[in-house]
């Protein structure tokens, strides 16, 4: 019986279509991840092979960053492909829907006046309905500094309010009056 070491090659002599089972999807994540981490293990060698030295000849510096190089461009398209199946896996099971991308949402309103029916399933580029999750994460300190101002400036009246000099408020009103406030 020949077993197959890769786990993300399906056995391709059945006739019917079997899909991954979640055990075997993580295990391949599992890949995934490992490969990345041999990524970054190339291109450390390719760099460390950039770095000058007296001891190592030209020729071996040369060969070493040839070897990582090629090693790390046969480990990145096998990223590329193992990621792009696991994509499509979600996509299969529904819980991505790439027909419902940005860019095809784009253009069906230039189609359409009114627009693209808003969906409530992700899509692959992040966005639910017509938010984009990005463009929500990148502001979301605005709030927190327009807030931070707001109390900056309840605490600086309250300050001038309570008296001409603000040494001679104690300390624990102080605390009282500022989680009040």
């Amino acid at each position: 019986m020949d077993s197959n070491p890769d786990p993300m090659v399906m056995d391709t002599t059945a006739d019917s279509f079997k899909p991954f089972t979640v055990a075997e999807r993580i295990q391949q994540l599992g890949e995934i991840d490992k490969n990345i981490s041999k990524l970054m293990a190339h291109t450390a060698s390719a760099l460390s092979a950039l770095t000058p030295s007296s001891t190592v000849p030209l020729s071996t510096q040369k060969q070493t960053f040839q070897d990582s190089m090629d090693a790390f461009m046969t480990t990145l398209h096998t990223v590329d492909v193992h990621m792009k199946r696991q994509i499509l896996g979600l996509e299969e099971a529904g819980i991505i829907d790439l027909a419902n991308d940005r860019a095809n949402a784009a253009a069906l309103a230039a189609d359409d006046e009114a627009g693209p029916a808003s969906s409530l399933n992700p899509t692959a580029a992040g966005t639910i309905g017509n938010l984009d999750v990005g463009w929500l994460n990148s502001r979301k300190n605005r709030v927190e500094r327009e807030m931070e101002a707001e109390l900056w400036a309840k605490g600086r009246a309250f300050l001038e309010t309570s008296g001409k000099d603000a040494a001679h408020v104690k300390e624990s009103q102080w605390r009282t009056t500022w989680r009040n406030i």
